[in-house]
């Protein structure tokens, strides 16, 4: 506790008068773009299973929770103890299986508990079942949560086949689009086939955006490597035909084929 006692003392420091004047001029709106970062960043780590610096990260995140319960400690509304107390008393509320009498065995049971206790003990029952998820969440994590709030209502498929079903259904209806031509159409057909695809994760039990940063991640890394090739090769990948690129990329697929 004493180190963390002193991570606050430095950051009410750095907001005080004589203190760091970029940190005294930021506020709760200035704050959100690093605070976005800060987790992707924690992602990033965790991603590369790299310790060390899933600890530095984690530190620059929790750092960002100081300087937000700093910012509000200066206006009277609550300080670092208060959202400390806030999640001790939610973690013990929503737990009656570890700190009460309740039974829940399985991760299911668990969750649906919690949904439970937030709608009932809690009184946070929305005004719709899919209700309470922030807009500003990634669209495909929004649609997954959306989607699995649903089917805990019982709107949901039995089995993954009919969610690939789903999905063609919406891959032909983005065709009929394509060739209607219409900018709109196209959009609306477009994230009907994404929405889909978020279910078809949902149910194959994988994080979408994980999946979209590991997709993203090979891209670029066969891509650097059929430049390399290219370059080998005295190829110019601007001035080839799309037969000599598909080649190259080939090439650049089955050189990194053992990387993750």
């Amino acid at each position: 506790m004493d180190d963390f006692r002193k991570l606050v003392e430095i950051m009410a420091r750095l907001r005080a008068e004589g203190g760091c004047e970029w940190d005294r001029a930021q506020t709760h709106d200035t704050l959100r773009q690093y605070l976005v970062e800060e987790t992707h960043e924690v992602i990033d780590a965790i991603r590369r299973r790299d310790p060390a610096l899933l600890c530095e990260e984690l530190g620059d995140l929790l750092l960002q929770v100081l300087f937000h319960a700093q910012v509000a400690g200066e206006r009277g509304e609550f300080d670092i103890h208060d959202v400390i107390s806030s999640i001790t008393e939610k973690m013990i509320r929503r737990h009656p299986h570890v700190f009460g009498d309740a039974r829940a065995d399985d991760p299911e049971a668990v969750t649906a508990q919690w949904e439970h206790i937030k709608r009932t003990v809690e009184n946070r029952s929305e005004e719709s079942i899919v209700g309470g998820i922030p807009r500003d969440f990634p669209s495909l994590l929004r649609a997954v949560k959306m989607s699995r709030k649903a089917a805990r209502a019982g709107f949901d498929w039995e089995r993954p086949e009919q969610v690939v079903e789903k999905v063609e259904e919406e891959i032909a209806e983005l065709k009929d689009a394509m060739a209607d031509g219409r900018p709109d159409r196209l959009e609306h057909e477009l994230g009907d086939t994404l929405l889909a695809l978020a279910n078809l994760a949902r149910f194959l039990r994988i994080d979408p955006e994980v999946a979209m940063i590991a997709a993203n991640d090979r891209f670029e890394r066969r891509f650097r490597a059929m430049e390399k090739i290219a370059a080998e090769t005295g190829i110019s990948i601007e001035q080839s035909d799309m037969r000599t690129l598909d080649g190259l990329w080939e090439q650049a697929k089955r050189s990194t084929s053992a990387e993750r």
